[in-house]
């Protein structure tokens, strides 16, 4: 099967702002840019080719200003030479972009055969790179690529009559096309890609992906089309008693929501209140879960028809396990970078209905949101039977700390940053030691560099008695009521002081209820100051006003 970028969409005419706004300056998997037709679109092509295809913008140059290639005979040429030299059908078409008319070439993802470069090489495109392919991830690929998906086989039995006219006017809308009556659900299955017209004309077979994606009961042509759910008590090892099952079946989409309800209700729902918010926190991140359960659907082997998507809730885990290996090329150790799609027509209609973002994201995305609530990164289990993935319900922080970070509302702090700040609101200020303790390992002085630079901490003082505490900013966003109250502690001693003369960390933390520890850097923080000093050794230290 091989799709080609849908040109005849695309106006002949487009102002410059209308260029940019419909492609962006940012090259990407789908999308490059050229002056003119250099001899480096032999490798464009393939590495295109064996990804998801896309477009070649020629008359771009590499500071994104429209400089023009007009679509001449020695272009067109030029460009169809390249592509036949690497065994690609593209199409060609003129655009003109204001004064100047570019060329654009529509490069077809291939599928069931292997395309290469004229001299050898197997390339995929990763990010706006065409990146080679080697060893064992070669291999796989090419076996992946030569078995073809199961997602493409013809279904015996499966006709017009038992598709959801529901779901499938659902995806229709979602493509900006008119809905349909029962008498027209072929010819829309077949614009939607998931079912194929034969070579000798006639009727279209309708694949089994038309199936996963739109059939009212898609386990009676496929009978691991549905997804079996259980919680289960305890944390093993063992299967433990179940509390609730569960199976979700029908349209891929309705699965989806299905799954979705299940873990709802059968996990927990934190409500914290931070200054005058009250915030409801599930268990585990939305996106993630969401994205866990997509995985398993859409990215499953379909050619193992009786296995189905196995989902277990534990009291300290969720897991939700795949039928087939890891497809193509991936491996744990890519899997953040680099995407294969072992079921591209499933995949493209769950991206045109919204629930699947951008191609190779999704993983990605997931570490990220986990690492945002300071939970431990998404564990995958790899088999040449099955797929599974672990989240566990284990926090670096409290619920109410989770809460608080997510109010500051700048997604792309580093973990050892999103722990600085937790540190800070519940101390008030940190030092460069008390880091070192807290975060063994980390470039303290770098973090807290970068932490100031990127106004989240604001330093005082210098060297060995510099502490660092929140900027403006962040008590602005995210609330100060932690900050106010170390403040109230700190004054708390500080009148003591005034009253008794002096007091130790013992006196101090039975005056405040809180730990020695936290008492003694408390202390310490205000000698930094200047406005405590202290007689003694360590356990019979006393502190006084300055």
């Amino acid at each position: 099967m091989s799709s080609v970028p849908d040109l005849d969409n695309l106006p002949e005419r487009l102002t410059p702002e209308a260029f940019r706004e419909r492609f962006g300056e940012v090259e990407h998997e789908t999308l490059d840019f050229k002056r003119g037709v250099p001899g480096d679109i032999l490798a464009t092509i393939p590495a295109m080719a064996m990804t998801h295809g896309g477009l070649i913008v020629h008359g771009v140059d590499d500071q994104r200003r429209i400089v023009g290639c007009p679509l001449s005979q020695n272009t067109q040429d030029r460009i169809t030479r390249f592509a036949m030299e690497c065994g690609v059908d593209v199409r060609v078409r003129a655009l003109q972009v204001g004064e100047r008319e570019l060329t654009v070439t529509a490069v077809p993802e291939v599928r069931g055969r292997i395309v290469t470069t004229p001299n050898g090489r197997l390339l995929r495109r990763v990010g706006a790179d065409s990146q080679p392919l080697r060893g064992d991830a070669l291999a796989r690929f090419v076996g992946a690529h030569q078995q073809g998906s199961g997602e493409e086989e013809p279904v015996v039995g499966f006709g017009p009559a038992a598709v959801s006219l529901d779901s499938l006017n659902g995806a229709l809308n979602a493509d900006d096309r008119p809905p349909v009556v029962r008498r027209q659900v072929a010819r829309a299955l077949e614009d939607l890609g998931v079912a194929r017209r034969p070579r000798g004309g006639g009727r279209p077979d309708l694949l089994r992906s038309a199936v996963i994606l739109f059939a009212a009961r898609p386990s009676d042509f496929i009978p691991g089309a549905r997804a079996q759910l259980v919680r289960r008590e305890g944390t093993g090892p063992g299967p433990g008693p179940s509390v609730d099952r569960e199976e979700c079946a029908g349209p891929l989409a309705s699965i989806v929501d299905c799954c979705e309800q299940f873990i709802h209700r059968h996990t927990r729902r934190y409500e914290v209140v931070t200054g005058l918010r009250r915030q409801n926190l599930p268990e585990y991140p939305a996106p993630v879960v969401r994205e866990a359960i997509l995985n398993a659907l859409a990215h499953r082997d379909y050619s193992l028809s009786g296995a189905t998507v196995d989902i277990t809730i534990w009291d300290d885990r969720l897991e939700v396990k795949s039928p087939g290996p890891l497809p193509g090329h991936i491996t744990k150790e890519n899997m953040r970078d680099e995407h294969y799609s072992r079921n591209p027509r499933i995949m493209r209609v769950l991206k045109a209905l919204g629930l699947v973002e951008e191609y190779g994201d999704g993983v990605d995305r997931m570490f990220t949101e986990m690492e945002i609530r300071l939970m431990e990164p998404p564990l995958f289990i790899t088999t040449a039977d099955s797929v599974t993935v672990t989240l566990r319900n284990r926090f670096l922080v409290s619920v109410e700390d989770q809460v608080w970070l997510s109010l500051i509302r700048q997604p792309d702090l580093t973990v050892a940053e999103r722990r600085t700040l937790v540190a800070v609101r519940h101390q008030g200020a940190v030092s460069p030691r008390h880091l070192r303790k807290l975060l063994p390992g980390e470039d303290v002085k770098a973090l807290l560099a970068g932490a100031v630079a990127k106004g989240l901490l604001v330093r005082f003082g210098e060297r060995g008695g510099s502490r660092y505490e929140l900027s403006d900013e962040i008590v602005l966003r995210a609330g100060s009521q932690s900050i106010e109250s170390f403040r109230r502690k700190r004054q708390t001693l500080l009148d003591a002081m005034d009253r008794r003369g002096s007091i130790s960390t013992v006196e101090g933390a039975a005056l405040l209820g809180e730990s020695v520890a936290a008492v003694r850097q408390m202390l310490k923080e205000l000698m930094r100051s200047g406005a405590v000093g202290g007689r003694g050794r360590t356990r019979g230290r006393r502190y006084f006003r300055l």
